[in-house]
């Protein structure tokens, strides 16, 4: 009797343990591809692999157990193969789930182009550091489309730098429900395809392909600016108003002409800014919602009235940033020396020559650029990240910065020089007759300062030392008003603002008057467009080698063996 269940046993077993294993391969497989379905290692992923394999360890060695695999020679060696190959399946299949874990855990991207192409610029990675919100990135875009592989690359390059933004990607054409449902959820009768959508609570942002891509050859891809613009646009809930001054020769934001200000002042849009013109003079006030006000190269003098508005608004905290225009006559002063000098800021009726030009039989020439490099730059977090860049000025007044003194609660610091050798030239009605040379009784001598920064001075050290926490806690810091003061305005002009640190000056300077410190940075690189130039002589060459050169070479080869095998 017991030899019928003996044997009843060994068929039960003979007959399914090689299904079970199976069984245990598809589970440990089925738990792997959870885990890299769901990048990460939960339950649904570890159980599967646990009881797989268990089953087949411990049914391998029963197997082995109960048909004797170690009781002859034969069998030894057999089994010793088979365990070999089990063990070292099983350290393979170790390695590779340890070196999935840790590039899970400790995932890394890296940029290895020379432009930095697939990177993210610094004032992006700021905003990213500074997320507190999650956001939700859904792109709505078919595979085949122009440049989708792109999108998606740099926005997982987003989701790597925070964990605050979950992407999802939804194809349009094979997942109509989900279109539906997203556009049911904001409530959106149109939701057009191709088009990324950022939600942040209550709010989103549609940034479409044509905001991505530069329809006109060669192709530009623009998506950094556009999904940050989005970013910025979902997470603050309040734009900065900024109001420029009209009635004055000002330079105009909504002029797209060479001498306009469009460029910038879109710029800004991008920056969740909104931009609107004030006249003083018939408003008889600064609006209440007034976040800075920008005066952009005024050819005309101030009213006292209106002076006296402008210092009503720094008194209560305002922020200003004014632009000076060299090209006014210095008999024609604005106004603004005597406002400005209560904050330690002074202006003067000068242009700053440069001599950089050496020509030939004409010695040194003067040129109008004023290129300003990392030694100009002073320290502050306005210029802090755009030391490697070149900011070029065209023709600018000297702005400096007055001692500072105990009665006045304003510091004011210069924020860039002009290069050495420079001179404030005060004869300014003959310098476009005169070859100018520097008078060092007169003019203003190197180091010149281009622009100057002023803001409420900090607590003294001797308050900080008795009362730590002041040091650390916001609300305990003076509040005032902050200025900044450019001697040029041209620098962003449409004309010349895409110079390499023009813009990033600008837009650094706004942000510090803001006080939104993460937005201070490099902003997104202009595409990358490369192409091979090729000489008409290498065009030559390149012909005659491939079409003539390489079918020669087996004929010439043939001729050799012909004439060999001949003799």
């Amino acid at each position: 009797m017991s030899t019928v269940h003996e044997k009843n046993r060994k068929d039960w077993f003979d007959l399914y343990s090689g299904y079970i294993i199976l069984a245990g391969i598809v589970a440990v497989v089925a738990g792997f591809g959870v885990s890299r379905i769901f990048d990460s290692w939960g339950f649904s992923a570890i159980l599967p692999i646990g009881i797989g394999g268990g089953a087949i360890i411990g049914l391998s060695t029963a197997a082995a157990v109960r048909n004797k695999w170690f009781s002859t020679e034969a069998s030894k060696r057999k089994a010793l193969v088979g365990t070999n190959v089990a063990v070292m399946s099983i350290f393979a299949a170790a390695i590779f789930a340890i070196v999935g874990f840790l590039n899970n855990r400790h995932y890394e991207r890296f940029d290895l182009t020379l432009t930095g192409k697939y990177s993210l610029s610094q004032k992006t990675e700021n905003i990213l550091k500074n997320l507190n919100k999650p956001i939700v990135v859904t792109t709505l875009f078919n595979p085949g489309e122009m440049f989708y592989e792109q999108i998606v690359d740099i926005l997982k390059e987003y989701a790597y730098h925070t964990d605050n933004i979950k992407l999802q990607t939804i194809d349009p054409l094979r997942n109509r429900t989900k279109v539906e449902e997203l556009a049911r959820r904001l409530k959106i009768s149109d939701l057009q395809l191709n088009t990324v959508v950022f939600e942040c609570g209550e709010y989103s942002k549609h940034v479409q392909q044509n905001e991505v891509i530069e329809r006109e050859y060669p192709f530009k891809f623009k998506g950094e600016e556009a999904f940050t613009e989005a970013i910025l646009n979902v997470t603050q809930e309040k734009q900065t108003a900024i109001y420029f001054v009209t009635g004055h020769g000002e330079r105009l934001f909504e002029d797209f002409d060479r001498s306009g200000i469009s460029g910038i002042a879109n710029a800004l849009k991008r920056d969740n800014c909104r931009i609107a013109p004030v006249d003083i003079l018939s408003k008889k006030k600064i609006p209440d919602d007034c976040d800075i006000l920008v005066v952009a190269g005024p050819t005309k003098p101030y009213l006292t009235e209106e002076l006296n508005i402008i210092r009503n608004y720094l008194e209560g905290r305002g922020k200003m940033l004014l632009l000076l225009e060299p090209a006014a006559p210095p008999n024609v002063p604005t106004g603004f020396r005597e406002l400005l000098a209560e904050y330690g800021i002074m202006i003067r009726d000068d242009v700053v020559v440069y001599v950089k030009t050496k020509m030939p039989l004409f010695g040194m020439q003067t040129v109008a650029e004023i290129y300003v490099g990392k030694d100009e730059y002073a320290e502050h977090k306005i210029t802090e990240d755009i030391k490697n860049y070149n900011t070029i000025l065209y023709g600018a007044a000297s702005v400096g910065a007055t001692p500072p003194n105990d009665q006045m609660p304003y510091q004011a610091t210069v924020l860039m020089n002009a290069p050495d050798g420079s001179w404030g030239e005060t004869d300014v009605v003959n310098l476009k007759y005169i070859k100018p040379e520097q008078n060092r009784e007169e003019d203003l001598v190197s180091p010149v300062p281009l622009a100057v920064v002023s803001h409420v001075k900090e607590l003294p050290q001797s308050v900080l030392k008795s009362h730590p926490t002041m040091a650390t806690d916001p609300k305990a810091k003076p509040q005032g008003a902050r200025l900044v003061v450019f001697g040029d305005v041209d620098f962003v002009s449409n004309e010349f603002v895409d110079n390499p640190g023009n813009k990033d000056l600008f837009r650094n300077s706004i942000n510090w008057l803001a006080q939104k410190e993460a937005q201070l940075g490099i902003s997104a690189k202009p595409p990358d467009f490369r192409k091979a130039v090729i000489h008409p002589v290498q065009i030559k060459v390149i012909f005659w080698t491939t079409i003539a050169g390489i079918p020669v070479i087996p004929i010439i080869v043939g001729s050799i063996v012909w004439w060999k095998r001949r003799r």
